[in-house]
């Protein structure tokens, strides 16, 4: 029984969340589309947030009330060199050695997968980043619609 206590309460927390710290709960309407659409807008951003910090830690959930002013406290600015588009992050806040660890760590693996995917279709390219992203729940298996390369390439 403790465990379906655990796992009500686990989904309870993400109502709990874009309601208080998302603001599922503070825009209303008196017109139903514009608060539908706000409704979406802010559901969408929440599952990139939370898809995005699973790159970090896929085991927890991480809600944002401590994330996005972590990870939201740095100024970024672009630079051009050598043909070449960087972003430049400067992180201002008390930990900014461990979010810049978190950050490039984030980033790196995602330019893995760029270079890796780079002549795969968008829906393959789809399947290899929610395969690694819900891999916890996946229990180490594979999506299906992945090229075959891809399990000698990153089983290890």
């Amino acid at each position: 029984m403790p465990k379906q206590y655990r796992d009500r309460a686990d989904a309870e927390n993400c109502f709990d969340e874009l309601k208080n710290q998302w603001g599922w709960n503070g825009y209303t309407s008196r017109r139903l589309t514009s608060s539908r659409l706000m409704a979406n807008l802010i559901a969408l951003v929440y599952n990139w947030w939370s898809l995005y910090l699973r790159f970090y830690d896929a085991e927890h959930h991480r809600e944002a009330i401590r994330t996005r002013p972590m990870l939201m406290s740095g100024v970024g600015r672009q630079v051009r060199s050598g043909g070449q588009r960087t972003v430049k992050v400067s992180v201002l806040h008390e930990k900014g050695d461990l979010i810049a660890q978190a950050v490039t760590r984030i980033s790196n693996e995602l330019h893995h997968i760029c270079a890796i995917t780079e002549r795969w279709t968008v829906e393959q390219r789809w399947t290899l980043l929610l395969t690694r992203l819900l891999r916890r729940w996946l229990g180490g298996k594979w999506l299906p619609g992945l090229p075959d390369e891809v399990e000698l390439l990153l089983s290890g």
